[in-house]
């Protein structure tokens, strides 16, 4: 796909002449949709990097360091997050110096008493992650000095930027954010089917493609009808970009049924859209109900704002509720939460997962493994109820739910141990398991446990093609880096291969010589006469 992850001021001639982009740069809101380059989101209205946060006597020095950050393509969401972030700081510093308009003065005393304020001032300016807030004020902080030593500027610090912002500052951050992910649970999922036919029609593929897709609700708003389906025979596609981590051009798999829904929503925008109500294909266009509205001038798509009202609107008049019984309020983003937890759960792997979703690193996706725990586990404790079967010494027993439960309790079922070894060996029928402690006979040629095989002369060629096989297993593992798959063939060629090859050669025959191991016991002869 051609289309840009962001919205860009296209082509040269929309560039606006350097004095008007001059005084944009001046103000002290920039304007993205003035900002040739600047990416934004349509589909929101988050268009302006707000400098009225910084204290004026080092607001131009801040502007300075964002221009730098604009070239480097960061997006206008971003800029303003670092506008505001530094913007506190530069606060908190005047009112410790209140004559300062340099910071020359700074030190890390200064960075220890911030932090402190940030600690003791968190409740009361709603902060839920205090380690990530903490973590997010420095680290554009430090940007900052290090901007300012570099290019020698009137205001920088005497002392470095190294010597100022310790790395024992930095907090530990949960980068996978600490498992806590907003899911929609399958009981709600269930509800919403039920009543989705009651939005309207509009909003109905677009929820489908929230649950069907796993995309971040910006992605599905930036489809474009013309591009968002790919068929290869009868496999289907949807075709989109990904902002956040931009990748264009991504393909996930869709059903027939899915595709279907959005070849009806092509032709329904094509329909009530003319090609200049719509100028950029967007496959959820901005309401025509705003006709007078900026979104729909600019030729935006449908804003996401609104989206919640309508859900939250849905699960209060139609009570949808959670286990709780509380009235479920959706989160857009949870769609994407639940997608992934359906994957893992229907047995795909992490790193197709990870694919998937397009995320920028496993981090995220192993989250959805510890959501993939708790599920095995509620699984077990219902089966542990119920009763299970049992193999003991080869037979079947059934084990009532009563004489299980404490084991329900206990650390019997351990989900970490079943997910870290769910892909050990794919195989070409299912998948092997086997930890490094459990020892398997088919990993080597299994007839050689047995008391009835025998090798004559005539299996010579055949048993040097096996110890081939096994050479090239072992270079395999090599490659893998598997030590324990490297011992097992290496043992089982040295210790039962070559040996039986090299008695062949001398023209032995081989076979089991204990009778009791290659024939019938008199107990098992008797019993086999009983039975004949």
């Amino acid at each position: 796909m051609q289309n840009a992850p962001l919205d860009l001021t296209d082509g040269s001639s929309a560039l606006s002449p350097s004095e008007l982009l001059e005084i944009e740069l001046a103000r002290d809101r920039w304007d993205a949709r003035s900002i040739p380059g600047l990416r934004y989101a349509p589909h929101d209205t988050k268009y302006y990097v707000d400098f009225r946060q910084v204290p004026e006597v080092f607001r131009s020095a801040v502007k300075d360091y964002l221009r730098l950050k604009l070239v480097g393509g960061r997006s206008a969401t971003t800029l303003n997050s670092k506008a505001r972030y530094l913007g506190h700081f530069l606060t908190f510093f005047l009112e410790r110096y209140p004559s300062a308009c340099t910071l020359d003065t700074l030190s890390s005393q200064d960075i220890d008493a911030f932090i402190l304020y940030l600690q003791t001032s968190a409740d009361q300016r709603g902060v839920k992650n205090l380690s990530q807030n903490i973590y997010s004020h420095l680290v554009p902080l430090m940007g900052l000095l290090f901007y300012l030593e570099r290019l020698g500027h009137p205001i920088k610090p005497n002392e470095p930027a190294t010597r100022i912002i310790w790395r024992d500052h930095y907090p530990k951050v949960d980068r996978s954010g600490s498992g806590q992910v907003k899911y929609i649970p399958q009981t709600v999922l269930s509800q919403l089917d039920a009543h989705i036919q009651r939005l309207r029609p509009f909003y109905i593929p677009l929820v489908t493609l929230l649950r069907a897709s796993g995309w971040r609700i910006a992605d599905i708003l930036f489809l474009k009808w013309d591009t968002c389906l790919e068929q290869d025979g009868e496999k289907i596609s949807l075709v989109g970009d990904i902002q956040k981590t931009r990748v264009l051009g991504h393909k996930i798999p869709i059903t027939k049924e899915i595709a279907a829904i959005v070849l009806a929503q092509i032709e329904w925008v094509k329909q009530h859209y003319t090609p200049e109500e719509n100028p950029k294909r967007w496959l959820f266009p901005a309401s025509k109900r705003m006709r007078h509205s900026p979104r729909f001038q600019l030729g935006n798509p449908l804003a996401s704002r609104g989206l919640y009202e309508i859900f939250d609107r849905l699960a209060d008049k139609y009570q949808i509720k959670d286990e709780a019984g509380n009235i479920f309020h959706f989160r857009l983003h949870a769609f994407r939460h639940a997608k992934a937890v359906e994957l893992v759960n229907n047995g795909m792997s992490l790193l197709m997962v990870q694919q998937w979703m397009a995320h920028a690193s496993p981090e995220m996706t192993v989250i959805y493994a510890k959501i993939l725990d708790e599920t095995m586990r509620t699984q077990w404790e219902k089966t542990v109820q119920q009763g299970i079967v049992q193999f003991t010494d080869g037979k079947p027993n059934f084990v009532p739910g009563k004489k299980l439960l404490t084991m329900a309790s206990s650390n019997t079922f351990e989900p970490e141990r079943v997910r870290d070894h769910r892909q050990n060996v794919k195989m070409a029928l299912g998948s092997c398991l086997k930890t490094a402690k459990i020892m398997c006979k088919f990993v080597e040629l299994p007839c050689f446990h047995c008391p009835a095989y025998v090798l004559t002369p005539d299996d010579l060629p055949a048993l040097e093609a096996y110890e081939q096989q096994i050479l090239e297993r072992i270079e395999v593992g090599k490659q893998a880096g598997n030590v324990h798959w490297i011992e097992v063939n290496q043992k089982n060629l040295d210790e039962r291969v070559r040996p039986a090859v090299a008695l062949l050669k001398q023209g032995n025959i081989m076979a089991k010589t204990d009778k009791q191991e290659r024939e019938y016991t008199n107990e098992e002869w008797k019993q086999r006469q009983q039975n004949q």
